[in-house]
């Protein structure tokens, strides 16, 4: 769903949506994760965010679909232009199984990218924010793992969600 973080950059993708390139100037890993959490504390459908520049996409996520909308950063009206909704079939759970093994696979690479960072500049970085980034990133995934493993048997073929 996200591809390992370089020069400042990550992929988004789900099944049946175009492939959306985010900046690190979101705090994808942190802010995605929190909102993951959340909604599945809650059993609430989440709506996380990326930066396009130019551009902006958002992912509303439902308890079986993903809802991807593609439009402008800037304060004008949208117009259906420049304004794209697409439809992925990933319920909740696999959006968020899919968000816990990205962050996992690439961990060091998200704490620079949350930092605002990537490998070429990483001397840059305040070393007490990079560690207080880490143990946040840490917290929140095993937060999000407990969490994936609790709710795992409200997704079972046939159920529904009030």
């Amino acid at each position: 769903m996200l591809t390992k973080p370089e020069a400042g950059w990550t992929e988004f993708h789900l099944e049946g949506t175009h492939t959306y390139t985010l900046s690190y100037t979101d705090r994808i890993a942190s802010d995605w994760m929190g909102q993951a959490i959340h909604g599945l504390e809650t059993m609430l459908p989440f709506c996380v965010k990326g930066f396009l520049e130019p551009g902006r996409v958002l992912c509303t996520v439902s308890y079986w679909n993903c809802h991807v909308i593609y439009g402008s950063d800037g304060s004008e009206p949208l117009s259906k232009s420049y304004t794209d909704w697409e439809i992925s079939h990933t319920s909740m759970l696999q959006f968020c199984k899919y968000l816990s093994h990205d962050i996992e696979e690439y961990f060091d690479e998200w704490v620079l990218f949350d930092c605002g960072s990537y490998e070429e500049n990483i001397n840059l970085i305040d070393r007490d924010y990079m560690e207080e980034v880490r143990k946040e990133l840490t917290g929140k995934l095993a937060r999000l793992k407990e969490l994936i493993s609790e709710k795992e048997c409200l997704f079972k073929e046939g159920q529904h969600f009030m």
